[in-house]
C-alpha cells in the first residue's frame, strides 16, 4: 500500500520553530511559499513571556521572537491561515507557562486562526508534557536520562500549577517528539502518528527529520522519497533563509522550494493534512482466505484515492466499480468506513506483512492489538463477535481497549521502534557536541546573552 492518496507516491511537511523570528524574515520566506504553493506548519508564540524557560531557568536568549501579541504579525499570519498554511503552538509563550495561559493560547489559535492539530515544544517549558527523561519508554533508559537530566517538566501532572494534560487530550491531535537524520522520516518512525500507552494526556507523538532545507528538497533525497513512499517531517526554523538585505530569501533557499513545488508526485501539505491521511490509512487491512482477498477499513473514516502496488502479472477479474488500474497502482477511489471491498485478482494474490489477516472457513477475523480489538466479517452472514459487537456481512470494525477511545490513531508503536528512536536522538546530540561544538552545558550552548542564528547548511 502507498498512503498518500492518488497519484502521490510520497509526502513532504515542515514543522516551523517560531525562535528568534521577526515579521520580516517570517514575510520574506512565507511570501515565496505561497507563491510556490508550499503549505507549512508554521508555530507561533501567542503572548511575551511572563516566566523563564525552563526550572531551572535558561538563558533570556531562548525567548527571543515576535509574538502574536504584534497586531501585524498576528494580521499576517491570519492571511497565512486563510492561504492553507497551519498555525500553531510553540508553547504559549516562549517561557513557563501555567495552565491558565496555555488554555488561553490554545482558545486564541482556535477563535482567530482556525483549529490546530499540531503542538511542537519549545525548549525546557515546564509545562511541556513527558519530556526530558518522560520521552524515554519506562526502564533502564529512562533511569539512565533521569540520571543526566535536572530540568523539570510537568504539562502531565495534575499536581503541578504548568498542568494541561485534559485540556492537550481534548484540543490537540499531535505533538512533535523524536528527531531523525534520516530524510524518510517515516521510515525511522513507521507508527506514526502512535498512540504511547505510557504517556495516556497525548493524543498521539509523531517524529521529525533534522537536516536542512537544501539536504531534504536535493533531487536526490526527493527521488528517494518517492522511491521509497516516504514522508519527510522536516524540522526547520524557516525564517533563517531570510536573505540578510532584509528582503527576499537566500538564492539556495529559493532554488530548493522552487525544486520541491515542480515534484507532481511529492504531496507538500501541512503537518496535520498528513497525519490525518496517516491516521486514516492505519485502519487498512488485507483480508484473505483461500483464493480470495478483501480490502477493508476498520477506520471511522473514509479513506478516498488508496492506492495498491500490484505486480503486473495480476488483474482484475471484470469490472469493479470505483477501482482502476494505472500502471503498477489499483486505485481504489474510497474505501469506506468499515466496509471490506473484494478483490478479485487474477491470478490470485496473498498478502503479507503487518496489514495482512487471515480468515477463518467462516469469512471471518479476531485480531488483539495493544489498544484494542480488530474485527473483520467477509462471511455472507451477521456475526455477532460479541455482546455489544455485532458485524453485518462485508463489515469491519476496530474496537478500542476501554479509555483508549476518541481521538487517538490505531498505531502504538513496539519497543523496539521507541528505543531506537531515543537512540537516533541522542545521536544528533553527539553529533552536534563532536563536530559541531554545541557545549552538554545547555546554558554555555545557548549562551547567556545572545543564542547565535545556526547555520542550516550544517544541519
Amino acid at each position: 500500500m502507498i498512503w498518500p492518496p492518488f497519484p502521490y507516491r510520497a509526502g513532504f511537511c515542515i514543522t516551523d520553530d517560531t525562535d528568534a523570528a521577526t515579521l520580516e524574515s517570517v514575510r520574506a520566506v512565507y511570501d515565496l511559499l505561497a507563491a510556490l504553493g508550499l503549505r507549512a506548519s508554521k508555530t507561533v508564540w501567542a503572548f511575551t513571556p511572563a516566566e523563564p524557560c525552563g526550572i531551572p531557568a535558561l538563558p533570556p536568549s531562548i525567548q527571543r521572537g515576535i509574538t502574536l501579541e504584534d497586531p501585524a504579525y498576528l494580521d499576517y499570519c491570519l492571511g497565512l491561515s486563510e492561504r492553507g498554511f497551519e498555525i500553531c503552538l510553540h508553547g504559549a509563550s516562549a517561557g513557563n507557562n501555567v495552565r491558565d495561559r496555555t488554555v488561553r493560547a490554545l482558545d486564541l489559535l482556535e477563535h482567530r486562526l482556525g483549529f490546530t492539530g499540531t503542538y511542537i515544544c519549545h525548549a525546557k517549558n515546564a509545562e511541556n508534557p513527558y519530556w526530558h527523561e518522560k520521552v524515554a519508554p519506562a526502564g533502564p533508559a529512562r533511569d539512565v536520562l533521569k540520571l543526566a537530566s535536572r530540568y523539570q517538566c510537568s504539562g502531565e501532572d495534575p499536581k503541578s500549577p504548568y498542568f494541561w494534560g485534559d485540556v492537550c487530550l481534548a484540543k490537540v491531535r499531535h505533538i512533535r517528539l523524536f528527531r531523525t537524520r534520516n530524510v524518510n522520516t517515516l521510515a525511522e518512525n513507521p507508527s506514526m502518528p502512535y498512540f504511547d500507552p505510557e504517556k495516556p494526556w497525548v493524543t498521539s507523538w509523531f517524529g521529525a527529520t533534522k537536516r536542512s532545507f537544501l539536504d531534504a528538497a536535493a533531487s536526490a533525497s526527493l527521488d528517494r522519497l518517492a522511491r521509497e513512499h516516504g514522508l519527510c517531517v522536516l524540522y526547520q526554523y524557516l525564517h533563517r533563509y531570510a536573505a540578510a538585505a532584509g528582503s527576499g530569501v537566500q538564492p539556495e533557499f529559493r532554488a530548493a522550494a522552487e525544486r520541491l513545488a515542480a515534484r507532481a508526485d511529492i504531496r507538500v501539505d501541512t503537518t496535520s493534512a498528513h497525519m490525518e491521511r496517516l491516521r486514516r490509512v492505519q485502519g487498512v487491512i488485507l483480508a484473505h482466505r483461500g483464493r480470495d482477498l478483501w480490502i477493508g477499513n476498520a477506520g471511522a473514516a473514509d479513506v478516498p484515492d488508496l492506492q495498491l502496488v500490484v505486480a503486473p502479472a495480476h488483474r482484475l477479474r471484470g469490472e469493479t466499480p470505483g477501482i482502476e488500474r494505472a500502471g503498477d497502482v489499483m486505485r481504489i477511489r474510497n474505501l469506506p468506513a468499515g466496509r471490506m471491498l473484494p478483490l478479485a485478482l487474477e491470478p490470485p494474490a496473498g498478502p503479507h506483512g503487518p496489514r495482512a489477516v487471515e480468515l477463518d472457513s467462516a469469512g471471518r477475523a479476531r485480531q488483539t492489538r495493544k489498544n484494542g480489538e480488530l474485527l473483520m466479517n467477509a462471511g455472507a452472514a451477521p456475526w455477532q463477535a460479541s455482546e455489544t459487537q455485532r458485524l453485518a456481512p462485508g463489515e469491519c470494525r476496530f474496537v478500542p481497549t476501554p479509555g483508549m477511545g476518541g481521538p487517538r490513531p490505531m498505531s502504538t508503536p513496539s519497543a523496539t521502534e521507541l528505543h531506537l528512536l531515543l537512540l537516533g536522538q541522542l545521536a544528533i546530540i553527539a553529533r552536534e557536541i563532536a563536530f559541531k561544538g554545541r557545549s552538554m552545558d545547555t546554558r554555555r550552548f545557548l549562551g547567556a546573552e545572545a543564542i547565535p542564528l545556526e547555520d542550516h547548511s550544517n544541519w
